[in-house]
């Protein structure tokens, strides 16, 4: 939306008013001239005209307790601090604009997701720039809305140019935008734009324009405000729209909907019993599976850019491979984590579930035929290759172009699946090439060889090297093999692996699932790896007592992944807001 259209200024002094209303004004505030402030929780924000802050609180968070020197936070009981004005991320925004607007392609940018113009996730201030973004966004967004039938229908109910239009949008579709009622201030404030003189000819529907846009760019929109102040202990108890917000945003990545709005309208979200029954209505949701997908893709890497849309392979030695193999194998990787969680799965299925997915493309990499299969994948058993780890999208991304790589397969397992922290490589390390000795016949003998040195040995031998050599058995496009290609030398694939501080020998990829997915190493890992997901906060000892907790859930078996999830929303740090040490509440 060009300035010709309204006074943007105007516009964002309102969303800037609204965020000092809503109890934002216990720090310095944004002046509309690009200053830097700083808002009560340490949120610091840049504005352009009333710009939007961060996510980061200031002040000192509690320090992390690890009195063994295992690289594992101590469980040290208590609420770890966070901020409470953070600013949506990236697919946040996109998604609560889908849910809010039915709003999923910028028109004006060819279609582009809405987020594809806003200013990468990242904790600090906000810059003139990315704020003008912001804005830049929601002129674009307005203007479609206004233009299409069905989205204007999501933010109008009844006809702007009719009396008292204007005044009940502001709030009833203020309600869905701020994720809670109205204060009277902020709707008088809103109720300023119904102004003629501030669009260009004063149409009612220019004013309706208007209104929609002051409500994107206000902070009390770009943000998750939590800024209840009743006294819980030392903490603060988050309000039932607070809690609300958390929920969807843990288990949707987006705003709540009508039903958990009316819950936290009603109180009704003030006990574990309520909170877990929404929980478990929001799991069953098709926006919970995006969510999962999205922390299974951090999880394994999987990202623009990453080994899983750029691996090759040598074409002499690999003729059948070609780039289209990517998406279909990656694919399956990703229905794999869906249907596994969501068929009711536990994390040890991850490991040994034999279910997999294949295409007339994929299939003959599990030696089966493609008779029958067209482009979809379809459901198949592969008996013999149990988990994630020896599906043909991970075992082709990890590995080199012309060989396998038990290298980097074994550090993925055991930085990214065990947890075990590594010291980086010294330099030079990965350049260091392979023996050109004839007596080494197989790829196993020549990484063995690569890794003797007293540098490296010590954790290539003891951690690394073990996990991959036992997926030797699998080539560099994850079909199953037992001798080399070039020498024809029969393939070892029993190795003595670390896991839990112990060396245990195993003989195949089988049994090495099995001792991972029995590994309370990679159980606690998981759980840490999620309560950091649904907390959005790196390891610390006060979550540590969750992590404990569900590690040990995980372990007794037949624990769904989907419980660990809503358990999460049964935990005090789930409800109650800490201030670290040094910022105002």
């Amino acid at each position: 939306m060009s300035n010709t259209r309204f006074n943007r200024v105007g516009v964002a002094s309102i969303g800037l008013s609204a965020l000092v209303a809503a109890g934002c004004g216990a720090g310095s505030v944004p002046d509309g001239s690009g200053g830097t402030a700083t808002g009560s929780g340490g949120a610091t924000s840049t504005s352009g005209t009333g710009g939007a802050g961060s996510g980061t609180g200031q002040g000192a968070a509690p320090a992390i307790v690890d009195q063994n020197g295992d690289g594992r936070p101590d469980c040290v009981p208590g609420i770890y601090p966070t901020s409470q004005v953070p600013r949506l991320k990236s697919r946040e925004y996109d998604a609560t604009i889908r849910d809010l607007l039915g709003v999923t392609g910028l028109s004006a940018s060819n279609g582009a997701a809405p987020s594809s113009l806003l200013p990468t996730d990242q904790d600090g201030a906000l810059s003139d720039l990315g704020w003008s973004s912001y804005q830049t966004v929601a002129g674009m967004i307005a203007a479609q809305v206004m233009a299409d039938s069905t989205a204007k229908a999501k933010f109008l109910s009844c006809d702007p140019a009719a009396a008292g239009c204007i005044d009940s949008t502001i709030t009833t579709f203020g309600r869905r935008a701020f994720r809670r009622p109205l204060l009277p201030e902020e709707v008088t404030l809103f109720q300023a734009l119904n102004n003629p003189e501030l669009t260009e000819t004063g149409t009612p529907d220019e004013i309706a324009e208007l209104v929609l846009y002051g409500f994107l760019v206000s902070p009390m929109f770009l943000m998750r405000t939590e800024l209840d102040t009743t006294p819980n202990g030392a903490n603060f108890a988050l309000s039932s729209h607070e809690v609300a917000s958390r929920l969807s945003y843990m288990l949707w990545g987006s705003m709540p909907d009508p039903e958990l709005d009316a819950a936290a309208d009603a109180e009704a979200l003030s006990t574990k019993d309520q909170i877990l029954a929404q929980a478990t209505r929001l799991l069953a949701d098709d926006r919970a599976r995006d969510m999962v997908a999205d922390f299974h893709r951090q999880y394994l890497h999987i990202q623009l850019n990453s080994r899983w849309d750029t691996f090759v392979k040598d074409p002499d030695l690999f003729p059948e491979f070609n780039e289209e193999l990517r998406a279909p194998m990656t694919a399956e990787v990703e229905m794999f984590f869906d249907t596994t969680v969501f068929g009711g799965g536990s994390f040890q299925d991850l490991l040994l579930s034999t279910s997999g997915f294949v295409n007339a493309d994929t299939a003959p990499f599990y030696d089966l035929g493609a008779t029958g299969l067209g482009t979809e994948l379809s459901p198949v058993d592969l008996p013999g290759r149990p988990g994630f780890l020896t599906r043909v999208g991970w075992l082709s991304a990890y590995s080199a172009a012309y060989r396998t790589s038990p290298i980097v397969r074994g550090a993925f397992i055991v930085k990214e699946v065990l947890g075990i922290p590594m010291k980086p490589p010294p330099p030079g390390a990965a350049q260091t090439p392979l023996p050109d000795d004839p007596t080494l016949d197989t790829n196993r003998k020549r990484v063995d060889a690569q890794t003797a040195g007293g540098d490296c040995a010590g954790c290539h031998h003891t951690y690394i090297n073990p996990h991959g050599f036992v997926l030797e058995a699998f080539d560099t496009l994850g079909r199953p093999q037992t001798q080399e290609s070039d020498t024809g030398a029969a393939i070892d694939t029993a190795a003595s692996v670390w896991i839990d501080n112990a060396a245990v020998p195993v003989a195949e990829p089988t049994a090495l699932m099995t001792a991972i997915a029995n590994s309370t190493d990679a159980q606690y890992y998981y759980a840490q790896k999620w309560v950091g997901y649904g907390f959005d906060r790196t390891p610390n000892s006060q979550d540590a007592c969750i992590v404990e907790t569900l590690a040990a859930s995980i372990g007794g078996g037949g624990y769904r992944v989907l419980d660990l999830i809503s358990d999460m929303t049964k935990t005090e740090t789930f409800t109650v807001r800490a201030v670290a040490t040094g910022v105002s509440p």
